[in-house]
């Protein structure tokens, strides 16, 4: 068949994604794919093969990054292999790529801490690691130092800011939990502890 009519036929096949058996690029290092995206985190993206349109962005309050081409696009909420998926799609749906292959990296993230006060041995901020989402309560009464003899440890209070801008109070038991006497069937999120919540361990009363 002649040179010139391949080229024809293959410039006439439609746009398709990437076969299911293609290798996505190798991740950055240290990237975890599952990592959550927040407002604050500041996010490189890449378009394989179109180096002309990499982006370092810091993703706004509102959750939005601002890319070449397709501009504004929601990525806060989304894991960082969703938001790679994300912005896949919306260069193909808006035919400026016909097989785009996105890869993200989180350059620097924001910071998140937690404030525990009280009678605990250091209260004060608890900074996240990096690339975590969240902490388990029993460890950050830990990075606190531990509670003193005289703390109210079946009295703990976690207090969350709710989008609408109201206090959600949840008292926890800690001593029972850290005994080991956890109330069958309690959820072990239920003692997750988020950026910007407060937790307060209260003195017992003798």
């Amino acid at each position: 068949m002649p040179r010139i009519l391949i080229s024809l036929l293959l410039a006439l096949l439609p746009i398709r994604a990437l076969p299911a058996n293609a290798k996505d690029p190798a991740p950055a290092p240290g990237a975890d794919p599952s990592y959550r995206l927040t407002a604050g985190d500041t996010v490189t993206v890449a378009i394989y093969g179109e180096p002309e349109l990499a982006a370092t962005q810091t993703i706004g309050r509102g959750g939005e990054v601002r890319l070449p081409l397709i501009g504004e696009i929601l990525l806060a909420g989304q894991t960082v292999r969703e938001a790679e998926r994300l912005v896949e799609s919306t260069y193909l749906k808006r035919q400026f790529l016909k097989v785009p292959v996105a890869n993200l990296i989180v350059v620097a993230y924001f910071p998140r801490e937690v404030s525990v006060l009280g009678a605990v041995r250091t209260p004060g901020t608890i900074v996240f690691p990096r690339d975590a989402t969240s902490l388990d309560i029993v460890e950050i009464i830990t990075r606190a130092g531990g509670f003193l003899p005289i703390s109210k440890a079946d009295a703990v209070t976690l207090t969350r800011r709710l989008p609408d801008g109201t206090d959600r109070v949840i008292m926890i038991d800690l001593d029972n939990v850290m005994s080991g006497r956890r109330k069958p069937g309690r959820d072990r999120i239920d003692l997750a502890v988020y950026p910007g919540d407060r937790v307060w361990v209260p003195e017992r009363l003798f």
